[in-house]
């Protein structure tokens, strides 16, 4: 009999602080936490535990959730941490060194230390690269770096530690999700760009500040419900980064946006997402 078991479960993001709470309660447990590719609405815990806890665990669940957990044995015989390294190799993507594992960067790139978890963006995703591809083609047209950012449904907040890293800009960073405050809070400490950030939880753009850069790397539905508070929000002459969408839901993002005293200015698809580039006027 395996020593040592995993409990993987899909359910809704909220429940992640309920969840976690009972690695307190039941000794031995931990979990780990992580995106649900068929369902953006959840989280993928995977808790993992001693054969012996599994009925205490299934009796905390069943106050909790209800849907039962799928359990496996764990092989521990496996080195999880080359496993991981193996799985998360860093990424160059323009200027930037992305290190999941805390990997050494080359002198002449910027390094980002993002660990993959269960905050959206540790940089693999298509939409990651588009926005900082983006970021990068904005900063090629100007002298100065942008005075004030905007990173809404931040995630781990790599754009604005990115922007922050390289260029100074201070970055207000939004997302609706608290767990993911927390990792953007920590990702800004890892990178030495604390004071850069300003974090909090939240459904909706600032209705009373203007940004001179605005990333909203969401998904289609929001861009469009939000698309009167983040073009507010952008300052006048400032710029809207956009993704979140795939090639096919473009035209529906081109047609809402167009609307709002906005003017596309570059575009990058790759593996069917997109990226924009918007202009306030």
């Amino acid at each position: 009999m395996s020593t040592l078991l995993s409990a993987t479960l899909s359910a809704p993001r909220s429940l992640a602080d309920s969840l976690l709470e009972l690695t307190d309660t039941l000794p031995g447990l931990s979990l780990d936490v992580g995106e649900d590719t068929t369902n953006t609405d959840n989280y993928r815990y995977t808790f993992f535990l001693s054969p012996k806890a599994k009925t205490e665990l299934l009796s905390a669940l069943g106050g909790i959730v209800n849907v039962s957990p799928t359990f496996d044995d764990v092989d521990t015989s496996i080195d999880y941490i080359a496993k991981n390294r193996e799985l998360f190799p860093p990424l160059i993507i323009g200027p930037y060194f992305i290190a999941r594992n805390d990997e050494d960067a080359p002198a002449d790139l910027i390094k980002l230390d993002i660990m993959p978890n269960r905050a959206f963006g540790s940089g693999e995703h298509a939409t990651t690269t588009g926005c900082l591809l983006g970021y990068m083609h904005l900063m090629g047209q100007r002298d100065t770096p942008f005075a004030t950012g905007l990173d809404f449904g931040a995630g781990s907040g790599i754009l604005a530690i990115a922007a922050a890293k390289r260029d100074g800009t201070p970055f207000t960073c939004i997302d609706n999700d608290a767990p993911s405050v927390e990792i953007n809070i920590q990702n800004g400490q890892l990178n030495g760009v604390a004071d850069k950030l300003t974090c909090f939880e939240g459904d909706v753009p600032p209705a009373d500040t203007q940004f001179e850069i605005v990333f909203a790397n969401i998904l289609l539905q929001p861009l469009l419900e939000l698309s009167q508070p983040l073009a507010a929000c952008t300052a006048k002459g400032g710029s809207l980064i956009l993704s979140g969408f795939t090639t096919d839901q473009a035209k529906q993002i081109e047609a809402c946006y167009s609307q709002l005293g906005l003017k596309k200015v570059w575009q990058h698809e790759h593996a069917h997402w997109v990226a924009q580039v918007w202009q306030h006027a």
